[in-house]
């Protein structure tokens, strides 16, 4: 069961503390991966971990923004002081959650362009919600496309993961890597940190703007 949210600060303290941990853990298995230190894990095993990492991550960032637009929608106040006003006029965070969702079987938080059109519809000028996911759009689908194609392996998700090696490349490969050893490859924007770093400090990034 959800925990009700009362400010915008809790789930954006869980989202950097939980990436920050699951950091930590793609470093120790960089650590078990050379063997410098302990049992030696294999190429293959560190593939699989990246891509849960990953996964974990995304989940993680999911909840968060889920957790956000209900708050801002109760007219929670971002960390800058501005003032969000409302379409709606819940009794609590989880009556919020139920009037967007409506006869809706769930509710996707994980579209870019869903939740920019739900942040138009239910808070005014789409403050502080649109912003800063229009700006980021593109990474926000890319996430969303390798997200999916980790979970199913599909031949929609695979086309979609075409996309995101597109982007890296500026050319499909011949030879397809598995998401995992993209994860690891050198961001082509960002040489220092590897696409697994990049993509989890933007979702930390995306998040203290949003809040």
């Amino acid at each position: 069961m959800r925990i009700p949210r009362r400010k915008v600060s809790a789930p954006y303290t869980d989202l950097v503390s939980e990436i920050d941990r699951l950091l930590r853990l793609d470093e120790a298995n960089q650590v078990a991966f050379s063997g410098t230190r302990g049992p030696r894990i294999t190429r293959h095993q560190l593939h699989l971990m990246t891509e849960s990492i990953f996964v974990a991550a995304f989940r993680m960032y999911e909840g968060f923004i889920s957790d956000v637009f209900l708050l801002y929608c109760l007219e929670k106040r971002p960390r800058s002081g501005r003032r969000v006003k409302s379409f709606l006029q819940p009794k609590d965070f989880f009556h919020a959650g139920s009037l967007i969702q409506s006869s809706m079987p769930f509710l996707d938080w994980t579209s870019p362009a869903t939740v920019i059109k739900r942040a138009e519809t239910y808070l005014s000028s789409g403050f502080p919600i649109k912003l800063p996911y229009t700006s980021h759009k593109e990474i926000l689908e890319d996430l969303k496309r390798l997200r999916n194609h980790i979970a199913h392996d599909s031949w929609e998700s695979l086309n979609g993961y075409k996309i995101v090696l597109k982007r890296h490349y500026l050319t499909i490969p011949l030879i397809l890597p598995a998401p995992g050893e993209f994860l690891l490859l050198p961001n082509r924007t960002d040489a220092a940190r590897y696409n697994l770093q990049f993509y989890l400090d933007t979702m930390k990034d995306i998040g203290g703007q949003i809040t």
